[in-house]
């Protein structure tokens, strides 16, 4: 009968690791129609990096890091497998995918230090882009400077919109932080008990 009793526990807590699992694959399977959408309508590319991680959100609030963690490697993972060619697919995976566990961190910081790290952190993801976009596009052929224009913009277009589309980004960025506040707010305001009622295990 002792033995029975301390290994209730331990299937306890096995069970609501099981559930909690089985609760992220299904968000991370969201997450991937929403990529699917992004690769479907290109359009659409930004709009679905950033709503693939908005669906995620509940898991880092209700789980914490850990799940969160798991579910972005997942989500990235089989969007990059299954549409190599999406550019939302990279997208998420690159900087949309992280960002809401890595503004948990910054938005510790002062605020002016805060925005200076998360400016500094989307200009890293940008020059990976666009080392990515010498080496494999170009081939290393050429200068970096046609492969901003290039891989910003369009070969027949401009050399302007290439800064249009780094303007669009810087602003889009901003919108997507701005978001994820407003929807935690909104989450501890009006959302918790539902979401939790139907997360927790």
């Amino acid at each position: 009968m002792p033995m029975n009793m301390s290994n209730q526990p331990k299937r306890t807590r096995r069970s609501r690791s099981t559930r909690k699992l089985a609760t992220c694959a299904v968000l991370c399977a969201l997450a991937v129609v929403m990529l699917g959408l992004g690769a479907v309508i290109e359009i659409l590319d930004l709009t679905a990096a950033a709503a693939a991680a908005l669906v995620l959100l509940p898991i880092l609030l209700c789980y914490g890091m850990r799940y969160a963690l798991l579910s972005y490697a997942v989500t990235a993972t089989l969007g990059v497998l299954l549409m190599p060619q999406s550019l939302a697919a990279w997208m998420y995976a690159g900087l949309a995918g992280f960002y809401p566990m890595v503004k948990q961190k910054l938005d510790r910081l002062p605020r002016v230090l805060g925005w200076g790290v998360k400016l500094l952190l989307l200009t890293a993801v940008l020059l990976l882009y666009l080392a990515v976009f010498y080496f494999i596009m170009l081939g290393g052929e050429g200068s970096f400077a046609d492969a901003f224009f290039k891989g910003f913009g369009e070969a027949d277009e401009p050399p302007v919109m290439a800064w249009a589309v780094i303007g669009l980004s810087v602003f889009t960025y901003v919108i997507f932080d701005i978001l994820i506040d407003r929807l935690v707010i909104l989450y501890y305001l009006k959302w918790q008990k539902r979401v939790e009622k139907w997360m927790k295990p």
